[in-house]
């Protein structure tokens, strides 16, 4: 914790020169449109515009702080745009080298002659803190839209890079349809509406004691361990002249503070890690992998509609066509693993903070055997129970909390149990609270759940993450993660890109899901009695919710 803790300071103080702290970019699809110029973008609202794939405002960007390393993080913040008022300065973009804009967009870098004025729209919801969540206010448009004037361009250009980094230094910049906010504002979020429970029977309640992706793989399984950029990768990129300046500034060794601006014009690689020649990422070769059949299909033949090909593993347990991408990606990275870095110092704080994640299974008559089960999610601020040892404690009465920012995320799934196996059917979404780091949020999840003779649960959650996301979770304290969990954002970033196997995008084809399966751990637990009789119930001022 105190490295967490430390970095928050750090991000903290040097967040004073910007809008709150926050970085100036995010990674996904932005748009720019300049008069003459056939970027080709498929998305409805920009067709025609260039897309960039990441993006950055400013030549030395400001980490975001990490929310909850000190104390209780608010998730319904939102954070507006932190492009600066007033020029001059620079924007940063990164455009994929198939895009048919890029000769068009390095004739012009090249020339040396000013744009006059260009329009560049960045989306909200990407570029809001990390660490949020909770609804976009209705003011606030879906992409923010700014007119840059008298821009220039840069465009340091690395051979063998998928994507070719531009630097769009203007005059003046005009905000279009928003106004600059001092601080994140304050959002609203209704409780989540669920669905009836399953009737009669019993329930049984747990608090969850753990919850990691599912990528622990076998020593075995890696030819060798990905590792954090060393010096060589700092220094690739300059002149011997730049090169033996920086040796100088760094005689005592290059740290995390600047390790990211290693890209050409010692550019941000955390931030566009596309700019960069992809150093390569170790997979782990296994055949036999956690998780679900996301896809119905085993990858023998042509993938289903909206499904990239893939390997498909075998479970543990012998099910076969189990889709598991992000173990491809993670599981060779020591600080992801369970006993890694940041599996670790999460569950740490689950364990000693709050909120605390509940599972109710409900409408039980045969814990072997039930066609018709309920499984509930809900959260209480009321902290889990440690022993002197921190051994989490079980048979403590949970109070499911009203507050907003956790009954939006209240969550409901049908499901049946055979031979002692509950398994659910997917819903859209689930979201999962941490107490430090980012959040995860699965699409079309579904469980696979087991109710222990100790009065324990284990199980699984599987779904889709999006992708990006995922990056942003490992990228966004940029090389301060490299050097701590052992990874290269470059990297990373081009393995989860080529592993995204489902939510393909109706307009570009693209694939933005990636499948996973999470662990899950919990000991059992009671709600208080008044909540157990209550039925659900929602009022629309309090956004609250109570459990039968």
């Amino acid at each position: 914790m105190r490295i967490l803790a430390a970095s928050a300071r750090m991000a903290s103080v040097a967040g004073l020169a910007l809008w709150s702290g926050t970085a100036a970019a995010h990674i996904g699809p932005s748009f720019l449109r300049i008069e003459g110029v056939d970027g080709g973008a498929k998305e409805e609202k920009f067709t025609g515009w260039v897309r960039a794939e990441a993006n950055y405002w400013t030549k030395k960007p400001v980490l975001p702080e990490i929310r909850g390393a000190a104390s209780q993080k608010d998730d319904l913040l939102f954070t507006g745009p932190v492009a600066p008022a007033t020029g001059p300065e620079m924007l940063a973009i990164a455009v994929d080298k198939a895009s048919p804009a890029l000769a068009a967009l390095m004739e012009r870098c090249r020339s040396g002659a000013a744009i006059p004025e260009l329009t560049f729209a960045e989306s909200a919801d990407l570029a809001r803190h990390p660490q949020e969540h909770g609804p976009r206010p209705a003011d606030i448009p879906e992409y923010y839209r700014y007119r840059l004037r008298d821009v220039r361009l840069t465009c340091p250009t690395v051979a063998d890079a998928p994507e070719q980094a531009f630097g769009l230094h203007f005059q003046n910049i005009e905000w279009l349809n928003y106004r600059p906010h001092a601080e994140p504002r304050a959002i609203r979020a209704p409780a989540a509406k669920l669905p009836a429970k399953a009737r009669g029977g019993t329930s049984r309640v747990f608090a969850l004691s753990w919850f990691a992706a599912a990528v622990d793989s076998h020593p075995q399984q890696c030819a060798r361990m990905n590792a954090k950029p060393g010096e060589e990768d700092y220094y690739r990129l300059m002149s011997a002249e730049e090169a033996a300046k920086q040796r100088a500034i760094h005689a005592e060794g290059v740290g995390p503070d600047v390790m990211s601006f290693r890209g050409p014009d010692r550019m941000n690689v955390a931030l566009m890690p596309g700019i960069v020649a992809d150093p390569g990422h170790v997979a782990p070769q296994a055949d036999v992998v956690p998780g679900f059949d996301l896809d119905g299909d085993d990858g023998s033949g042509p993938p289903p509609p909206g499904t990239r090909k893939h390997r498909n593993f075998t479970s543990p347990d012998g099910r076969g066509g189990i889709d598991n991408q992000l173990f491809t990606v993670e599981g060779c990275v020591e600080g992801f693993r369970r006993k890694g870095f940041l599996p670790m110092i999460f569950n740490e704080g689950r364990a000693a903070g709050r909120p605390t994640a509940l599972i109710e299974i409900s409408g039980i008559d045969d814990e072997r055997n039930d066609d018709d089960v309920t499984v509930t999610f809900y959260y209480s601020t009321d902290p889990l129970r440690r022993s002197p040892a921190k051994v989490v404690l079980a048979d403590y009465t949970y109070r499911i909390t009203g507050e907003p920012e956790y009954t939006q995320d209240f969550a409901r799934f049908s499901g049946r149990i055979v031979d002692g196996i509950l398994t659910t059917s997917p819903i859209d979404r689930l979201h999962m609270h941490e107490v430090t780091g980012i959040e995860t949020t699965f699409l079309k999840p579904r469980l696979r759940l087991e109710m222990l003779a100790d009065g324990t649960l284990k199980g699984l959650i599987g779904g889709y993450l999006d992708w990006r996301q995922r990056v942003v979770w490992q990228t966004f304290r940029a090389a301060d993660y490299e050097n701590t969990i052992g990874f290269q954002s470059p990297a990373i970033y081009n393995a989860m890109k080529r592993a995204a196997d489902g939510i393909q995008d109706p307009a570009t084809g693209e694939f933005t899901g990636i499948s996973a399966a999470f662990e899950i751990e919990g000991v059992s637990g009671f709600l208080p009695p008044a909540q157990r009789r209550e039925r659900v119930a929602h009022t629309d001022d309090k956004s609250t919710e109570r459990t039968q």
